[in-house]
């Protein structure tokens, strides 16, 4: 009854805050974790937190690539670049991603910023001469275009460096963390989009945990918000879809067929957390011949804790980016201490933006 009594009113912003106040238990928090930088761009520049009873906890999760990619990864790249044979060709905001060595964009040398992949078959036929490789980081999102790319087939100097990561493994570590102590998610939209709805039906079903996989608009976080606080008002956690024009529940198959083609599932280490078991994707032995670990024999290579940084606590909702020391003051968007402020996507990029200091 409470769910049809959200619908009604899902695309009036003022109605689903009224709700949303109506529905909110009186005796307890409840913890609602994003895990999407958009969803948090959204979240913190609508000031919707401030709207929302004092329950109500809206917390940032591991919605940023950029501020988990590993160290290790980034130290690795980095001295890639440096080879006077080779380019290295990334992401913008990877290259300014601090490291106990500095970044790509302060320490590197052959290197050159791309938007999309299909950019890297262009630089490599124009430099034949040269190790083209490709720093290719991020969620399903960005896994499955680096999968195209593999299909389109690469010139035979370039070699792809992968730091790829699975959302959906993340959020269960999130789910068994006693302390992160989430209630409930609004599950990515971008992600949802490649790997479907149903790649959440675990935890309602599992852990009996409300996840609503919403889009980015203000009334469609709101009504995400509204459908979660009524299943926990019933009693009943299920998945629900409030993003269904873009969103299908078996996602997108011919972007999972391709990224399941070339890449498979492995334990890979998240900064400031550590190795996920099966929560990242690294290429198929099979496709060794394009795999720059394989060819320059990379090393793993500690990773050093940033001094004063709690990026790590941010990311696993476990803390607020005005707890961290640094923020604000030594780290700025124009002066990262820690990967969180680097990226559009990272919370204390966003919330400095927004002015939350």
């Amino acid at each position: 009854m409470n769910i049809e009594k959200v619908l009604k009113v899902y695309d009036n912003s003022e109605k689903l805050i009224n709700l949303i106040h109506e529905l909110a238990p009186r005796d307890r928090k409840i913890k609602i974790m994003n895990v999407c930088g958009s969803h948090e761009h959204t979240i913190t520049f609508s000031g919707m937190r401030s709207l929302m009873p004092e329950t109500i906890e809206l917390v940032p999760g591991p919605g940023c690539p950029v501020c988990v990619c590993s160290e290790s990864d980034i130290i690795n790249a980095i001295k890639l670049s440096q080879r006077d044979d080779t380019i290295l060709l990334t992401y913008g905001d990877m290259l300014r991603v601090p490291t106990k060595i500095g970044s790509i964009r302060s320490e590197g040398k052959h290197y050159k910023m791309i938007s999309a992949p299909h950019e890297v078959i262009k630089i490599a036929k124009e430099n034949p001469d040269k190790n083209v490789v490709f720093f290719s980081i991020g969620f399903e999102t960005t896994t499955a275009p680096t999968a195209a790319l593999i299909e389109m087939g690469l010139p035979e100097n370039v070699t792809i460096l992968t730091s790829q990561k699975l959302t959906p493994e993340i959020m269960e570590i999130l789910v068994k963390d006693s302390e992160v102590g989430v209630d409930a998610f609004v599950a990515p939209g971008h992600v949802s989009a490649i790997v479907g709805a149903n790649a959440w039906k675990r935890f309602p079903e599992k852990y009996g945990i409300p996840t609503v996989v919403a889009g980015f608009e203000p009334e469609n976080l709101l009504l995400a918000f509204a459908v979660i606080l009524a299943q926990i008002k019933d009693e009943k956690p299920k998945l629900e879809n409030v993003y269904k024009g873009v969103v299908r529940d078996e996602g997108n198959k011919k972007a999972l067929e391709l990224m399941y083609k070339y890449f498979e599932k492995a334990d890979v280490n998240w900064r400031g957390i550590g190795y996920i078991p099966q929560s990242g994707l690294e290429l198929k032995k099979e496709y060794s011949n394009i795999n720059a670990r394989v060819k320059f024999n990379l090393p793993e290579i500690k990773e050093e804790k940033i001094p004063g940084c709690i990026c790590n606590k941010i990311v696993l909702g476990k803390a607020y980016p005005s707890e961290c020391k640094l923020f604000g003051k030594v780290c700025t968007p124009r002066t990262p201490k820690g990967p969180c402020m680097v990226s559009g996507e990272g919370a204390c990029n966003i919330w400095y933006r927004a002015g939350n200091q």
